[in-house]
């Protein structure tokens, strides 16, 4: 399920107030011979199922957002233009912020794993179609044209190891010069609406540092959860947030920090302090041995603690039953917050 933006968090990112938004789709809506749409299911999707549709809320993809905010520079151009953007960076820092927050999801949401040479990450072909947003015979027209001599003068073909590699049943993985090259080729040779231009024009001029910051989050990712899990304990001052029990000295008391989310489907989340959860080492052990193979998410936990360890939390105790009902709070909440990729890096 991909985590949509809200129309408050499309209206900011667009420097707009929501009014202003919603004229501007509106607009969108009422000229449908116009060069520019918002296709729903694409672009956005309505936050309701009910209502009349000029009235409903949406919702907004990465690309509906990029759509927009190139119709609102459409006629932003000239000198003075060009040397606000040399100095503040502004369209490229959205173009990377829209363009990483859909790469992240797709590598949470994609069940194959992402091959790191480098600087360099390979992912397959159903990934990279979706990044790109385009659909199997786009993708392999413009696959094509590249393995020519290049489609354009100035843009080299395709290159095994650089934009491309094979893997041992004979598939290619490609990497973020390959998206690049890919991207550019479709927004140059390929028959596309400007909304669906302006997206993968932006994939074309951004994805190759999007994908470096991915790799170096990944690549950094196990030093970094082992500092969130050590400040996760020092902020639970050593005690097991279920049992209450706390390491000292004389007992040493084996802690772990439990995933609430687990790191595997939702590594954006691995080294928030929120989900982790300090717990003794055999309540841990116990829990996944119950949970076997299957993802962790926080209400996995709440379901363990009342099915099957209620003896962990005593109703008579006054302190026992305030800390069980804290911790139900804490965990309803991270997982309505996160629950359905809702991603937190934005």
């Amino acid at each position: 399920m991909r985590d949509l933006l809200t129309d408050r968090e499309t209206a900011k990112i667009l420097g707009r107030s929501t009014s202003s938004l919603y004229r501007t789709v509106s607009y969108f809506d009422k000229y449908d011979d116009d060069e520019w749409e918002l296709e729903e299911g694409e672009h956005f999707v309505f936050a309701t199922r009910s209502g009349e549709p000029s009235l409903r809320q949406r919702r907004f993809t990465e690309e509906g957002v990029e759509a927009l905010a190139r119709f609102y520079e459409k006629d932003k151009t000239g000198f003075l233009a060009v040397v606000m953007e040399a100095l503040t960076h502004r369209r490229r820092r959205r173009k990377q912020m829209l363009v990483s927050r859909r790469i992240t999801q797709e590598f949470i949401e994609s069940d194959s794993t992402i091959e790191i040479r480098g600087q360099l990450a390979f992912v397959d072909k159903k990934t990279t179609i979706s990044i790109l947003q385009t659909n199997g015979k786009g993708f392999n027209n413009s696959k094509r044209r590249l393995f020519g001599a290049g489609s354009l003068i100035g843009q080299e073909g395709l290159e095994i190891d650089k934009h491309f590699v094979l893997t041992e049943t004979n598939q290619r993985l490609w990497s973020q010069k390959g998206l690049a090259s890919i991207a550019i080729d479709m927004g140059q040779n390929s028959s596309l609406t400007k909304s669906r231009k302006a997206w993968v024009e932006a994939v074309g001029e951004v994805v190759d540092d999007c994908f470096k910051t991915e790799i170096n989050r990944i690549q950094a990712a196990p030093n970094r959860i082992e500092r969130a899990v050590k400040g996760a304990k020092k902020a639970a001052h050593f005690r097991c947030q279920v049992t209450g029990r706390r390491m000292t000295r004389s007992n040493n008391l084996p802690l772990d920090g439990h995933h609430l989310f687990d790191k595997l489907t939702r590594p954006d989340l691995a080294d928030l302090h929120d989900n982790i959860l300090i717990v003794e080492g055999n309540v841990h052990a116990d829990f996944h041995a119950w949970n076997g193979s299957a993802c962790c998410l926080p209400n996995h936990f709440l379901d363990y603690l009342s099915e099957v360890r209620l003896d962990l939390v005593d109703p008579v105790n006054a302190a026992a039953a305030k800390r069980y009902y804290k911790l139900v709070a804490r965990l309803s909440k991270l997982q309505n917050n996160y629950e359905g990729n809702r991603l937190r890096y934005k």
